[in-house]
């Protein structure tokens, strides 16, 4: 078993639907992270490694604003340009306060771990897991487990299986252990209000019975999901967000409404929509949609991996093209065309204006990586043209 099919960080997929453990090992496995899952990590690092350097700082008796976020992120190899550019250097020192001084009532906390490694075998054989920072506070009799979210899809505190398992991890390394925990415990989201605002913090209470609740469940569902010869399957909003097997899952054809579909387009003669039937496409288009990528995502999955997809290939394609934000830029632009604001500009508006003024504008547009992506083996359309020519020539 590998650690990542039974962890806390996907338990809102197997709590819901351990059916899917099962189905996913015969997925191919992600060759590549998202921009976004890049980004993520990178901010979630960089919150960790100032929030010690805070930590630290203050050990030694150094007064916060000692510690400069600005000039962090100026010598991390980690930070980007926006990084340095935008508001990220106050969400560190908000993040690194709220963890270091209780907003409530003003105290020091009697400990903070940050990175925190988790033993939670006692929930599943294996299980392990990191919190972001676990705080002991009011003379070590309340746990506070704080999870910072970078996405702009906003998460809740509220019944968060993440968290709980997080929280059940952080009670079972103290000395008393979870059964005689009887303290007032939180877990808290901390996720910017958007993307570059600051860092709203949502916090929910758990109570030790809740917990106890929570975890007979866990280990009821981890079980089925590894032990069982067909675990249930069980689709849902929350379970298949980012489930990779709803290309081979029946369950989720059936509840996205991708098999009614699919039996009409089948029948014989001239087909003819219902409005029954096109409603209930139409209600589930988010589910069919997202049952389309994940059908390509199988397809490149099974290419990436060596074998052969009949009638698709994998084409190298130009990286998205965007405007370059920095002030040296920004002067260019408002020099040539009196633009006053680089932010609401486009590439678009700058090819635009680059033939409106027979201007070059490539000094202000950058080209991302390209990437391999699928596509037809007869297609020849230009969406599928590298910069030196067609792939499937």
């Amino acid at each position: 078993m590998s650690h990542s099919e039974i962890s806390p960080s996907n338990a809102h997929r197997w709590m819901r639907c351990p059916g899917s453990v099962k189905l996913l090992r015969k997925v191919p496995p992600e060759t590549e992270s998202s921009e976004d899952a890049s980004l993520g990590t990178r901010k979630h690092a960089l919150m960790a490694q100032f929030a010690m350097l805070f930590q630290s700082s203050l050990s030694i008796g150094l007064h916060p604003t000692d510690v400069v976020a600005a000039d962090f992120l100026k010598s991390h190899p980690l930070a980007t340009d926006e990084m340095r550019d935008g508001i990220f250097d106050n969400q560190l020192v908000e993040y690194a306060e709220y963890l270091m001084h209780n907003p409530n009532d003003g105290k020091e906390p009697a400990r903070v771990d940050i990175e925190s490694f988790l033993d939670l075998s006692a929930v599943s054989p294996g299980m392990r897991g990191t919190a972001d920072a676990i705080i002991y506070r009011h003379s070590d009799t309340t746990i506070e487990v704080v999870d910072y979210k970078s996405g702009s899809i906003p998460v809740t505190p509220h019944a968060n299986e993440q968290l709980m398992l997080y929280l059940i991890g952080a009670l079972q390394m103290t000395s008393d252990g979870l059964c005689s925990r009887n303290g007032r415990h939180l877990i808290t989201i901390a996720q910017p209000s958007v993307e570059t605002g600051p860092l709203s913090f949502r916090s929910v209470t758990v109570s030790i019975d809740t917990l106890r609740s929570f975890m007979f469940n866990a280990k009821t569902k981890a079980a089925a999901a590894l032990n069982f010869k067909n675990p249930l399957r069980q689709p849902s909003n929350e379970a298949c967000r980012w489930c990779r097997a709803k290309a081979i899952c029946r369950e989720y054809h059936e509840w996205a409404g991708a098999d009614v579909l699919i039996d009409a387009c089948d029948k014989e003669g001239c087909f003819k929509i219902s409005y029954q039937l096109a409603k209930r496409v139409l209600d589930n288009r988010k589910w069919i949609t997202a049952l389309i990528k994940s059908c390509q995502d199988y397809a490149i999955g099974k290419l990436n991996g060596g074998e052969n997809f009949p009638g698709y290939c994998l084409v190298e394609k130009p990286g998205r093209r965007s405007v370059i934000k920095s002030d040296e830029v920004k002067e260019y632009l408002e020099a040539l065309f009196g633009l006053d604001a680089l932010q609401p500009v486009g590439v678009g508006t700058l090819d635009r204006l680059g033939r409106e003024n027979d201007v070059s504008i490539d000094f202000a547009i950058t080209r991302g990586e390209p990437k391999m992506t699928l596509a037809p083996i007869e297609d020849v359309s230009d969406d599928f043209k590298t910069e030196e020519g067609n792939e499937n020539e």
